[in-house]
């Protein structure tokens, strides 16, 4: 009887330790990088809702670099960085972009007295490149914008050779 309940626990704490990494795989903290450097995201954290990522607000927008507003009356949310504006509002998935409206997979929303944006609409919208690594849960953004070329190869139909010139 000792003998079985020896293999009852043994098999348990076999079969916890082989499902541990998958588990804590599973609840591995999102991690946001802009330029290198990694957003803190001091009260609510990043979280996958409707298949996105939503970040909080504030946070996000001063790592790229933009001015954001909070009307609370109507929950819209400004945002400003060089020649662009975009607005948001919660709970709805008509955005705007310099006034022309654009439709967002996931509404932002508030959560424990966060407010809450899409990143990938938010980074993209001011012309930031979004990467995720799924395996690592590190979502990487880029805001620099690399050199243009001036003028197309002659040679290569316009599409360019990957050099830049």
């Amino acid at each position: 009887m000792i003998r079985v309940t020896r293999l009852a626990i043994l098999a348990t704490v076999l079969s916890a330790s082989v499902l541990s990494p998958a588990i804590a795989g599973q609840q591995k903290a999102i991690q946001v990088v802009v330029d290198g450097d990694v957003v803190n995201f001091a009260n609510e954290k990043p979280q996958f809702v409707g298949g996105r990522t939503l970040v909080p607000m504030r946070p996000i927008f001063e790592a790229l670099g933009a001015e954001v507003d909070y009307d609370l009356v109507h929950k819209r949310i400004f945002a400003r960085k060089d020649n662009l504006e975009i607005e948001l509002t919660i709970g709805e998935l008509i955005a705007k972009k310099n006034g022309a409206e654009i439709t967002m997979d996931v509404a932002p929303l508030l959560r424990k007295g966060s407010t809450l944006v899409p990143l990938r609409f938010v980074a993209e919208s001011l012309e930031a490149d979004v990467n995720f690594d799924k395996a690592k849960n590190i979502i990487t953004i880029s805001t620099e914008q690399g050199p243009t070329p001036t003028e197309p190869d002659k040679n290569d139909g316009g599409m360019g050779d990957g050099n830049l010139r």
